[in-house]
């Protein structure tokens, strides 16, 4: 199979279809890019051609996910109280049961449906399912009383052939749909920041939950000041909740949660309420001072710092259609008062429509690929004072992707994603002491662009491959 962009196959009637109402399930997985971390078993198909079905695991998100898989191949009609049986209240605020309905009898129309392979994530399990009509993959998981908090269906990843030296990795690059910066830089080399890769490394271009690395930054300088505690608390409530990703806006108000836990969730599974809860800990302009303090080149592009809740708000509430489009023109000051007229209480997600982008209009949080290497250099330092010891356990919870453990001794990563925006970043440590940093922006005007991040992302794997073969520095 060829390595351009060009993969994947046409999607047929019944996709598009389940593609376009499968948008309203989607959305609890908005903003942040988690990807699996842990690899599934790929069954043998039998004589018949027909791929054979793999057993969900007996937890109470293996056992939700079988229930979808029943569903989708049911024969008896489906109510509304069959969904809100299994859906958790706080996503069918965001899709009502009658839209979460109409997804499940489309789908019918495409059974059987068959799981034929599983991967498990920190954040829920991904399922392939077949069907000779429209193979998907089903993103699913659950809260804390086990029912459905996220659920999401979308054409599977295509396959692609991995790079074989930096050349064809720089080809493939630059061959994909979206406009691609991708950069691979060693930490300890004799010219530091020369970079063993760079594709439009130079650009500025859109971070999504990227920008979560400036927050850590913020809250461990507290730590080292004093001013803060790992231990400190803060407290949810309808006006510091925000929109998934992540779990905590789940949570009834007046829910305490450690600054440590916020931290780690923020950073881990890229939770916007933890995010937010941390950014009015600290105060937004401690956040925006650590722009510069952690190597930003123009810290006044992410000014004011917008919160995830004023992200969504900006970027999608029809009230505010007016100022997203002339955002990128406000001065500062505007774009403050414009912060401070935005309506307290819970977001109403059903209500915004992400299928179109806001980046274009300045609407994210922006830094090039020097910066992002400078932001994860900065916060390894933070890590080695006193106090700062959660930084690096944070930021190496989840890699992101899959790694070689006996060639990789610490993987510290951040992503971020949002409608025609996907972006990443690593701080590699190989068990030999050579450090390296990669960083991936990706930007569309078109979603559809970024629909298969593991196409985009299988780039960063193919640079860790080519690492292994890297000389460290005498």
């Amino acid at each position: 199979m060829t390595t351009t962009s060009k993969i994947g196959r046409p999607p047929t009637a019944t996709t598009r279809r389940i593609r376009r109402l499968s948008r309203l399930a989607s959305l609890a997985t908005a903003v942040a890019f988690v990807t699996a971390a842990c690899t599934g078993a790929t069954p043998e198909s039998p004589a018949s051609g027909e791929p054979a079905a793999v057993a969900l695991p007996a937890t109470p998100v293996g056992e939700r996910a079988q229930w979808v898989v029943d569903v989708l191949n049911g024969d008896d009609e489906l109510a509304t109280t069959d969904i809100e049986a299994a859906i958790s209240p706080v996503m069918l605020e965001q899709v009502p049961a009658e839209q979460m309905l109409a997804v499940f009898n489309q789908m019918r129309d495409a059974r059987p449906w068959t799981p034929t392979e599983l991967t498990e994530s920190p954040s829920g399990l991904v399922v392939q399912l077949h069907s000779t009509d429209a193979p998907l993959q089903m993103q699913i998981s659950v809260d804390e009383q086990t029912l459905i908090n996220g659920l999401l269906f979308e054409q599977p990843p295509a396959d692609r052939t991995p790079a074989a030296s930096w050349n064809e990795l720089e080809k493939n690059v630059g061959a994909l749909d979206a406009e691609t910066s991708m950069t691979v830089t060693p930490l300890d080399a004799d010219a530091p920041g020369q970079r063993i890769i760079d594709v439009a490394g130079e650009q500025t271009k859109p971070l999504g939950s990227v920008f979560k690395l400036y927050v850590l930054g913020a809250v461990a300088d507290a730590v080292a000041a004093g001013t803060l505690s790992w231990d400190d608390s803060v407290i949810i409530t309808d006006d510091t909740r925000s929109l998934p990703s992540g779990e905590l806006q789940d949570l009834p108000s007046g829910t305490l949660v450690s600054v440590r836990d916020a931290a780690q969730k923020m950073i881990e599974i890229s939770d916007n309420t933890a995010t937010d809860l941390l950014i009015g800990r600290v105060g937004r302009d401690a956040v925006e001072a650590q722009l510069s303090t952690m190597g930003h080149h123009d810290a006044a592009a992410n000014t004011p710092l917008l919160t995830t809740r004023e992200f969504f708000q900006l970027g999608w509430a029809p009230e505010f259609a007016e100022a997203r489009t002339t955002w990128a023109s406000r001065s500062i000051d505007e774009r403050r008062e414009v912060l401070r007229s935005m309506p307290a209480g819970r977001l109403n997600l059903a209500s915004f429509d992400l299928s179109s982008t806001a980046w274009q209009n300045r609407v994210d949080w922006f830094a090039d690929a020097s910066d992002l290497v400078d932001a994860h250099v900065a916060l390894q330092q933070k890590a080695q004072r006193a106090g700062g010891e959660p930084v690096r356990e944070i930021l190496s919870a989840n890699p992101g992707l899959r790694f070689d453990t006996d060639v990789w001794n610490s993987v510290s990563f951040k992503g971020g994603s949002a409608p025609g925006v996907l972006a990443g970043s690593w701080l590699l440590e190989r068990t030999d002491g050579a450090r390296f940093v990669i960083t991936l922006q990706a930007t569309s005007e078109d979603p559809a662009a970024l629909a298969d991040p593991a196409l985009i992302f299988g780039n960063v794997e193919d640079a860790t491959a080519l690492l292994v073969a890297v000389a460290p520095t005498p």
